[in-house]
Formats: structure tokens, C-alpha cells, sequence
């Protein structure tokens, strides 16, 4: 059978259509059969399949995602529950996750060429629990966020516990939970510490805290994380796990953040450490 690799690419992209026409070219010269996003279509592809996310990442043997980490995001929960690993191929600006630049396509070929490179990254399993049901719940794969969903400037009051026993309260703009490789996202911009992505961490990180406490909380990602959050006024407070599909919270809900037992495989081609992706990407970044 046909070896099949399914394509996303970022419609919103500039030059996102010579980029998608070079990675389909590059795979079905190695024989690969390019699964494409039915979301997007280009009449100058030649022996393209067209087809679902949902329909083609159970299908496929890999992931390629042409943005930059947000499409890799919108990707990262299909793909954890297929199995199925991603090499993301950055046409956005900072890229953390994904693992090539645009001129670096041909570098595709390598996956061909020997045995390709996982490297697995955990995830975050969140639930909203409603009078002792669950109403909501999803995997994120950077970060949980519990915000104002309006721009009221009332301060939320969030009570947190770590498997029943009591962690901290304060008051803010929201709170931010996120896995090791969401620690260089909201977090960081939060006032969280950069984690290793290869240690299994649950960073909880206060947005805008009313006084002073810790900046973050690092715990081990055994821990069972659950808070409370309230506001003396009529403020909407919202939670999102990577910034996708707000829920409105109720008061006396409870949110518990865990580990997922899913898990994002990521498909590495140039062997670079996450302190060189680091030195690029951000403080390279800041330099220029």
C-alpha cells in the first residue's frame, strides 16, 4: 500500500501556495501519496487527495503542518488521539514546535532516509465540573487559561489545590496552566519560568496577580490540579485550552487540570537541541 502523508497548510500564509505545491512535489518523488486539507484547493496539484482533518490524520502515517505553531496547535489533539506524529514547517514568526523554516522544505527528504526522530511531548486534560457533572472538557498540548472573557477590569479570585490539599489563593487578570512545551508561550509572557520540554512538569503561572506571592508553581505532572474561581461583579471568566473554544464558566464550578493520557509526537529531522531552538527563536529574536 501507498504511503500517505497528510498536508494543513495555513491558508491565511503568504507564498503558502509555492509552499505546499514543493512539499506534495517532494513527496510523491519519494513515492508518497499527499493527503490535502479540503479546506483548501489549488488546480495546479496533480495527484492530490483531498479530505478531511478528521478523515485524514487516521489515515495518514505522518502530519505535515505548513503554518506556524498555531496550525501545528489546531493539529496536535487529532493527531494525539491517531496516533500519529507532526513535523511542523514554520511560515509564521517564531515557531517554537514547528521543526523547519520555509527554505528549508527539502530537508523534508530526510524523513525518507533513515529512521525518523520522535520526540514526545505531554499534554494537559482539563474539565469543567458542574454540580458533580462534567459540562466541558478537552487536551491541550501548551497551555489551560482561565481569564476575563470581557474587558471589565474586576479583579477574579482563584482558590487552587493540588490533589485536595490546599496550594494558594489570589487575586488577578486569571491564572495559566501549561505543559513544559507551553512554558515559552502565555505562560512566559505571564511571568513563568522556560521548562525543559523533555521533563514532565504542570506549570500553574498567575496572570496579573493583586499581590505579591510566587510568580509560578511548578508541580510534578502526577498532581491532580483543581481550582475554583469567583468575582464579586458580573464578570464572564472563560476557560481555553490552547486559546481555542472558550466556555463560559458558573459560579461554584470547579476546573481540575491533570495530566492527558494523550501525548503529541513531534517529528524531528535536524537533530537541534531545545536550548539552540531557544538561542534562535527568542533570544536571538530579542538581540535583533
Amino acid at each position: 500500500m501507498k504511503k500517505t502523508v497528510y498536508i494543513h497548510p495555513n491558508e491565511r500564509k503568504l507564498d503558502i501556495r509555492p509552499a505546499v505545491a514543493e512539499v506534495c512535489a517532494l513527496l510523491q518523488d519519494r513515492g508518497v501519496q499527499p493527503l490535502l486539507s479540503d479546506a483548501y484547493f489549488d488546480p495546479m496539484l496533480a495527484g492530490v487527495q483531498y479530505c478531511s482533518p478528521e478523515n485524514a490524520i487516521p489515515r495518514a502515517e505522518a502530519v505535515i503542518s505548513l503554518g506556524g505553531d498555531g496550525t501545528l496547535l489546531r493539529l496536535s489533539g487529532l493527531a494525539a488521539r491517531a496516533r500519529v506524529p507532526i513535523l511542523g514547517i514554520n511560515l509564521g514568526h517564531v515557531g517554537f514546535m514547528t521543526e523547519l523554516e520555509r527554505d528549508e522544505i527539502p530537508l523534508l527528504a530526510r524523513l525518507f532516509d533513515g529512521s525518523p526522530v520522535f520526540d514526545d511531548r505531554m499534554m494537559l486534560r482539563f474539565q469543567v465540573v458542574r454540580r458533580g457533572q462534567e459540562v466541558f472538557s478537552g487536551d491541550a498540548l501548551n497551555d489551560v487559561a482561565v481569564t476575563r472573557g470581557n474587558p471589565q477590569f474586576h479583579v477574579i479570585y482563584v482558590d487552587v489545590e493540588a490533589d485536595g490539599t490546599r496550594v494558594t489563593s489570589f487575586g488577578g487578570d486569571g491564572v495559566v496552566f501549561a505543559t513544559p512545551t507551553g512554558s515559552t508561550a502565555y505562560s512566559l509572557s505571564a511571568g513563568g519560568p522556560i521548562v525543559e520540554p523533555s521533563t514532565e512538569n504542570i506549570v500553574m503561572t498567575p496572570v496579573c496577580a493583586h499581590r505579591m506571592q510566587p510568580s509560578s508553581f511548578v508541580f510534578s505532572a502526577k498532581r491532580r490540579l483543581s481550582m475554583r474561581v469567583s468575582c464579586s461583579h458580573e464578570v464572564q471568566i472563560v476557560i481555553s485550552g490552547d486559546g481555542d473554544r472558550n466556555f463560559t464558566l458558573a459560579p461554584g464550578d470547579e476546573v481540575v487540570v491533570e495530566r492527558s493520557p494523550l501525548q503529541t509526537r513531534l517529528l524531528r529531522v535536524k537533530g537541534q537541541s531545545f536550548y539552540h531552538i531557544l538561542q534562535q527563536k527568542l533570544i536571538g529574536r530579542d538581540k535583533g
